[in-house]
């Protein structure tokens, strides 16, 4: 088995059967004491998160995540539960896709909002990690919705070990907005080729795709602006930001450039494309797109 599951809602049931009827000042302390004290390095990898972008991230947790969790609770529970079967199916749907093993470890945890998926090192090895308050929040507790996240983020990992590189090597090339557009159309892409179909998970309502089809021309656009004024591309992809009011387009703006070079190319040469390919077929597919 190319895989490992570090599963710390146990110890965060026991935390919230503690606190959850306390403020939330004195949730925030007793989760740093009494539940990622057990995980230091998952406490780390979340501070660490926030503050690479500059960001508070106990005001997160007390204004964003917290006061959020006793409603989002049962959707919650349930993404724990459908991933303990989601997760070696997932696994194997990859595997089967890349005909190689990988060696990979899950972390499922209830966090400070840095995301559903993650993908990055955790104990020295190629790592997924689950936010269940993020996934319960966008509504992701379903097991096919899982599935699809699952196998998103390990096509990240696939990315990064076909390229030979570790993730801190991989997210800093994802500074650059435009290898970042080609990162995460690629795990969209992957996602859907080993899933058998388009199933946009990160949809926010049944007009997302139609939207994002329909506007293309302008995601191309809006891009390339925060590409020429060197401004943060942020907006395209976390579900707390939008576009008009439309989340996640940059999933769906990079998997159309991902469709784009597939056409004289394989999925696998698309993973290994050099950076400056990948900077300069991207930029010109979306100046020729916003024409």
């Amino acid at each position: 088995m190319g895989y490992r599951v570090v599963d710390t809602f146990p110890s965060f049931i026991e935390y919230w059967r503690k606190v959850g009827h306390k403020d939330v000042d004195h949730q925030l302390e007793e989760w740093e004491k009494q539940y990622m004290s057990k995980y230091p390095e998952l406490f780390k990898l979340q501070v660490e998160n926030y503050e690479s972008m500059g960001l508070d991230w106990r005001k997160i947790a007390k204004e964003r995540v917290l006061p959020n969790l006793p409603k989002l609770f049962p959707e919650i529970r349930k993404a724990w539960c459908n991933l303990r079967e989601v997760i070696p199916r997932a696994y194997k749907k990859f595997k089967d896709f890349w005909k190689r093993d990988f060696n990979i470890v899950f972390v499922i945890y209830v966090g400070t909002g840095c995301g559903a998926g993650w993908a990055t090192a955790y104990s020295n090895h190629y790592a997924v990690l689950f936010g269940l308050e993020n996934i319960a929040e966008l509504k992701w507790h379903t097991r096919r919705s899982l599935e699809g996240l699952t196998i998103h983020e390990l096509s990240h990992i696939a990315h990064m070990v076909l390229r030979g590189l570790m993730p801190k090597d991989f997210e800093r090339l994802e500074e650059d907005p435009l290898f970042l557009l080609y990162s995460e159309g690629f795990a969209t892409r992957c996602e859907h080729l080993i899933l058998g179909g388009e199933e946009w998970r990160m949809a926010s309502n049944k007009s997302w795709l139609q939207w994002c089809e329909r506007n293309i021309r302008y995601l191309a656009l809006k891009y390339l602006e925060r590409v020429a004024e060197s401004r943060s591309v942020n907006d395209f992809y976390g579900s707390w930001l939008n576009i008009d009011g439309v989340s996640q387009t940059g999933y769906y703006l990079g998997c159309q450039y991902i469709k784009h070079l597939e056409r004289t190319r394989t999925i696998e040469e698309i993973a290994k494309m050099s950076v400056e390919e990948v900077k300069t077929t991207a930029l010109g597919w979306l100046e020729q797109l916003a024409m």
